[in-house]
């Protein structure tokens, strides 16, 4: 009987954990989004784009749709602090989002790829735009930006590509730092970098939950 209790007890503190992480993955998306849309436009305005064709104009949908992943997020937070027994329901969730947050993270920067491609003369893609849209290196590119998951274990960890503290990524983004960009796509993989934490945390600790949770029902 003990044991039992210490174990529901252990996983009542993970769900806890859970929805902390879900909130700051909320906050950290949240002040990702307004430091790229004001990147984009000092990006904009270094090469004279003011109205028409400017990168924040067109990668506008792919804002929008990170964006939506944030008060997903903060729901599930507050649901799972109002549940007197939060269940696998949760976690579920909690993974669905953590998913489509990626997703959309990825869809961004395809975007400012093809927006390199119609308007960035001095591009240089590492990947043609037409196998990004084909989907055939998504696994690859979610992979490489947002750590493994739980399907892939052996993929660079999230802290490596994201770390902030990074010296690759110790830069100033002024709009004179902006000239050295080449591509849209520099400038939002860089403010994603340097400003969101990635998905480490949250993949960490749903999985950390679901062993806690499955522990106390055995």
């Amino acid at each position: 009987m003990g044991k039992s209790i210490e174990e529901n007890i252990a996983a009542k503190r993970e769900f806890s954990k859970l929805e902390l992480e879900l909130v700051q993955t909320a906050d950290a998306a949240h002040k990702f989004l307004n430091i790229l849309k004001s990147s984009l436009s000092k990006y904009d305005r270094s090469r004279g784009q003011y109205c028409l064709n400017t990168s924040k104009r067109f990668i506008k949908y792919e804002i929008q749709e990170v964006k939506k992943n944030a008060p997903d997020l903060r729901y599930l937070a507050t649901r799972i602090r109002r549940t007197k027994k939060p269940s696998e329901s949760e976690i579920n969730a909690a993974r669905i989002c953590m998913n489509q947050t990626s997703e959309a993270m990825i869809d961004l920067i395809r975007a400012a790829r093809v927006y390199d491609h119609n308007y960035t003369t001095s591009a240089s893609m590492e990947t043609p735009v037409d196998d990004v849209l084909a989907g055939g290196d998504s696994m690859k590119m979610q992979t490489k930006l947002f750590g493994k998951t739980h399907n892939n274990e052996n993929s660079k960890s999230m802290e490596d590509l994201f770390r902030s503290g990074s010296n690759e990524f110790k830069v100033r983004l002024t709009g004179e730092s902006f000239k050295t960009l080449d591509t849209v796509e520099a400038v939002v993989r860089l403010t994603l970098r340097s400003s969101f934490g990635g998905l480490n945390a949250l993949r960490t600790q749903i999985s950390t939950t679901e062993k806690a949770l499955a522990a106390s029902l055995a």
